[in-house]
């Protein structure tokens, strides 16, 4: 989209060829990356996880507990040990916000073949709009582990 805004649809084409690629790429294992338990507005298509961010909340107050539970946490993270990570920092009262960035992985798709048609079609205000629609499909799941 940005390629468009900036009047330069031969980048914005070879952008979502690229996307197209990638997106198309049967040796990926979909299934490893998608959030299970949520529905998505077409029929058999599943949310695929793009992108995450954790923090600790705001009220947080420093304790030499707290720092050693945050570095085991870290650890644990580095080992791919998320949910034990979290464990971690909520059994020593950190609270903890976790946002998934979810992407429903066959509107995306449909969204960008049809992007790719008006693109060649020389149609480059729909062909935004197309990519719109498949931005706007992201969501945002979040999880808070709160101390009672």
């Amino acid at each position: 989209r940005l390629a468009l805004f900036h009047g330069d649809p031969e980048k914005a084409k070879e952008l979502t060829n690229e996307a197209s690629a990638l997106l198309s790429d049967d040796s990926t294992e979909w299934a490893k990356f998608a959030k299970p338990g949520k529905k998505t507005n077409v029929n058999d298509d599943q949310y695929i996880v793009i992108n995450a961010s954790i923090g600790i909340s705001e009220s947080y107050v420093a304790t030499p507990e707290k720092e050693a539970a945050i570095k085991i946490a870290n650890e644990k993270m580095a080992k791919g040990d998320k949910k034990g990570a979290m464990e971690e920092l909520r059994l020593a009262g950190v609270g903890v916000m976790e946002n998934q960035y979810l992407m429903p992985l066959k509107q995306t798709r449909n969204a960008l073949a049809d992007a790719q048609k008006l693109l060649d079609k020389k149609q480059y205000y729909e062909a935004n709009l197309a990519l719109k629609g498949a931005e706007d499909g992201i969501i945002v799941d979040s999880e808070a582990l709160f101390v009672n």
